[in-house]
């Protein structure tokens, strides 16, 4: 039976729009594959200097991947307790300045993450505000200069994602539960909050992954010292720049699956596709 010419143009039009889809996911999928093949093909490390160090570099990938986890927990929790109000407070009040608001929130996703680093140190180094904090308590090139540049990018992302969850959730449940007597946080607490559950779990599960991934800003203001602030990121590119490229590969398999696991459980618990 012969198409008639609309579907014709039909089936051309759905090849034209889901060739870029297709074009675009098999090349993610094939430079990550080329991660994994690399490092299977160069299973036998033949460098000497390589092979004396390869249990030091081990230790070096272990020590960077619990201080990636546990400072990506800390500035996590730390993102998503400040995330949960001002989400709420974006996705349901009308404020001043909202236009601003959305802006100066969008800056940390958008610009370079180089230029939170810089900002970071010369915030801590050259005004008086950070130069007191730093007399009170040691940050910068520390563990806590870590925590604070995972939080810095890390928090917008946590803002957003929970800004989504509380925009699909109707406020006219709200209105409802507080004419049968409960006050506003008494609704937030025993209505809005527990309908969205799995959104701010799946929140707190990108965040994390974004903090777990932040290099520039933690290379920049925490510093790239092995065995005191090199993340999992920072640890993949001291690798690469002293030609060790099997480890480097090595970590960044580590981050991949990372990644991976972090997104199923993102999409197994209703997380949105958008944090906009």
């Amino acid at each position: 039976m012969l198409s008639s010419p609309a579907n014709i143009r039909e089936t051309i039009f759905k090849s034209v729009s889901t060739g870029p889809l297709l074009i675009y996911t098999f090349f993610v999928v094939a430079i990550l594959l080329s991660d994994f093949l690399y490092v299977g093909g160069r299973a036998q490390v033949t460098r000497t200097d390589l092979l004396k160090n390869e249990g030091a570099a081990i230790q070096e990938i272990w020590f960077a991947l619990r201080l990636s986890l546990w400072t990506s927990a800390i500035a996590t929790f730390i993102a998503i307790l400040m995330g949960i109000p001002a989400a709420y407070a974006l996705s349901r009040y009308k404020l001043p300045f909202t236009s601003v608001i959305d802006t100066v929130l969008d800056l940390p996703i958008v610009l370079p993450p180089l230029i939170a680093g810089i900002s970071l140190l010369v915030f801590f180094h050259q005004t008086g505000a950070g130069k007191w904090l730093e007399s009170i308590v040691p940050i910068t090139y520390t563990t806590t200069a870590i925590v604070i540049a995972q939080i810095t990018v890390a928090g917008a992302f946590a803002i957003r994602t929970l800004k989504a969850t509380f925009d699909s959730i109707n406020p006219r449940l709200e209105y409802v539960a507080r004419t049968l007597g409960c006050t506003r946080r008494q609704a937030f607490f025993k209505i809005t909050l527990p309908l969205a559950r799995n959104g701010v779990v799946a929140g707190t599960v990108m965040t994390w992954t974004r903090a777990v991934s932040e290099f520039a800003p933690i290379l920049i203001f925490a510093g790239g010292t092995k065995g005191k602030t090199s993340v999992l990121p920072v640890t993949a590119y001291l690798y690469l720049s002293t030609g060790y490229v099997e480890l480097a590969l090595l970590v960044t398999i580590i981050m991949i699956v990372i990644g991976v696991v972090a997104l199923v459980l993102f999409k197994r618990l209703g997380g949105q596709g958008y944090i906009w």
